[in-house]
């Protein structure tokens, strides 16, 4: 009797294989040689699956990586946790970071592999903190999009960089306490840059709902 083939399983396989050479290796660094040999199935049936790298790392990006990437997140009750609460979230996912330093090393451009959906919910990202600068939980003179990116620096630079993280603290990023320490710190820093504005709300817990 041959072997019963289950599609499912074995796109599963593609996908756990395919989402660990990008992290290990980036998007240029991964071959679908290699991700074959990961998931113990021939590139012949990665292309009858996913026909290109390009819809593979796609399919990464949207079933892997998908936690990471939806940011509809909760805001926290107290603004001033913002970037302390968005750490936490982030060093629960420290391949998807590997994986983004990687992919910044490539040199890409506009030219991202997922570019047109990694985009969008960045911009729905900033959407949120814009409804908050609206509602008077963020600072009205701050530039909401550089507001984000420096929530993203101080949020994930640690973990991005870990041989930095380890030179200038002596701990590893993973390490616990290390972890405690940042998270400490970035709501001191939260509360030096969003305390003021928010301590100006009386009822600060409901957003505008987005249309």
């Amino acid at each position: 009797m041959g072997t019963i083939r289950d599609p499912e399983r074995t796109k599963q396989r593609i996908l756990d294989a395919a989402a660990k050479e990008f992290v290990q290796k980036g998007f240029d660094g991964a071959t679908l040689f290699d991700i074959a040999q990961r998931a113990r199935v021939s590139k012949q049936l990665i292309h009858h699956h996913f026909r290109s790298k390009d819809n593979l790392f796609q399919e990464v990006l949207n079933v892997k990586f998908g936690p990471m990437l939806d940011f509809q997140e909760t805001v926290p009750r107290m603004t001033a946790d913002l970037i302390a609460e968005r750490f936490k979230r982030r060093s629960g996912y420290a391949d998807y970071i590997r994986f983004l330093t990687w992919e910044a090393a490539s040199g890409h451009g506009d030219d991202l592999p997922g570019y047109k959906t990694r985009q969008h919910r960045i911009a729905n990202h900033a959407k949120t903190l814009k409804l908050m600068q609206d509602a008077g939980r963020l600072p009205k003179d701050l530039d909401f999009k550089l507001m984000q990116l420096a929530i993203f620096s101080l949020s994930t630079y640690p973990m991005a960089f870990g041989q930095i993280t380890r030179l200038v603290t002596g701990y590893a990023p993973t390490d616990l306490r290390f972890q405690r320490k940042w998270y400490a710190f970035l709501r001191r820093i939260g509360k030096r840059i969003f305390g003021v504005a928010a301590a100006k709300v009386k009822s600060p817990e409901r957003l505008p709902r987005r249309s």
